[in-house]
């Protein structure tokens, strides 16, 4: 009897089992919040051509911008948990359950973190004319000059936003915030005049950074930047255990079967691995590196709590 319970078992088991080992049987979608063109649109694409190939699949990506990342991240939340829709998101992911309370899902509940694979730091940028060329330099300039400058971020919200404004709680300078529409109008400004310092990933001016046109006084990330490696972090500069940076990973739907996430983990983080993606992806001031499942999910859960925690004191609450 034991014998023909058993087999019976195995016999039940086995549909899920070849399932999963078949996975993927059909093509993959990688859903995105960005738009075409944009750095997270461009990691997309490399990993789902390096992904195409051993998978023997076609993967998608599918662009659905708008809504502060809310439309995409309901459309991976809603998905049928089988490993053939994923996220590829950015650390609004944690931030938009503090400061919106009209989502139609629970990021802790109904999304499972794959993989945490990238950051990269805002950089703290002035004119080659302003009057300071460290942190301590720029600190006393604007400690003795309360609301006297302005500083313009790519927008409300984003992690240049986020990094001064946390800066300014944390060392008790006095800037003013003016939000754009995008790096690359306010890099204009900043160039221009129409503003006095800019807070955001370099990728948007690094070449006037080069020319000496701009100059970096420090960057948000805990550890000095791996293009940037002459210009200090702020939390070596006065500001201890700073660290705000943007970044990525991979999500899908709660649920997913354990051997195919498993599955899921192992090739994404592969991909991540190859010399020449990580080479491709830091040009675009995109640092990567790998992650266990268990780490991925304990830093979503600790970026959900510290943003629960500090949205609103930092401003980002409307």
């Amino acid at each position: 009897m034991m014998r023909r319970i058993s087999l019976i078992a195995l016999a039940l088991c086995a549909p899920t089992a070849q399932a999963q080992d078949a996975f993927p049987n059909k093509p993959v979608r990688i859903i995105l919040s960005a738009g075409a063109g944009g750095a997270s649109d461009i990691v997309a694409r490399l990993i789902a051509e390096r992904l195409a190939a051993p998978w023997k699949q076609t993967v998608l990506v599918e662009n659905r911008p708008g809504g502060g990342a809310v439309i995409a991240t309901e459309a991976v939340a809603r998905a049928t948990p089988d490993g053939y829709t994923l996220g590829l998101f950015g650390s609004t992911l944690a931030l938009n359950p503090a400061i919106r309370n009209d989502l139609r899902y629970d990021t802790a509940r109904d999304l499972h973190a794959i993989l945490y694979f990238g950051a990269a730091p805002a950089a703290l940028t002035v004119r080659a004319d302003f009057p300071v060329r460290t942190p301590a330099e720029f600190f006393a300039l604007v400690k003795a000059n309360p609301g006297k400058y302005a500083y313009g971020s790519p927008g409300a919200s984003t992690n240049g936003h986020r990094a001064m404004e946390a800066l300014k709680r944390a060392t008790g300078i006095d800037v003013i915030h003016v939000p754009y529409k995008g790096g690359a109008t306010a890099v204009t400004d900043l160039i221009g005049g129409q503003i006095a310092m800019l807070m955001a990933t370099p990728t948007a001016f690094v070449q006037h950074i080069r020319s000496g046109r701009l100059k970096a006084i420090a960057v948000t990330s805990a550890k000095r930047f791996q293009t940037m490696p002459d210009v200090p972090t702020l939390a070596e500069s006065g500001a201890a255990g700073f660290d705000h940076v943007e970044w990525w990973m991979f999500v899908g739907p709660a649920r997913i079967p354990a051997a195919i996430e498993a599955k899921l983990h192992k090739d994404l983080s592969a991909v991540v691995a190859q010399a020449d993606f990580k080479s491709r992806v830091l040009e675009l001031d995109i640092e990567t590196f790998p992650n266990s499942r268990e780490s991925s999910r304990a830093f979503l859960q600790r970026e959900l709590a510290r943003w629960a925690r500090d949205a609103k004191p930092l401003g980002m609450v409307p």
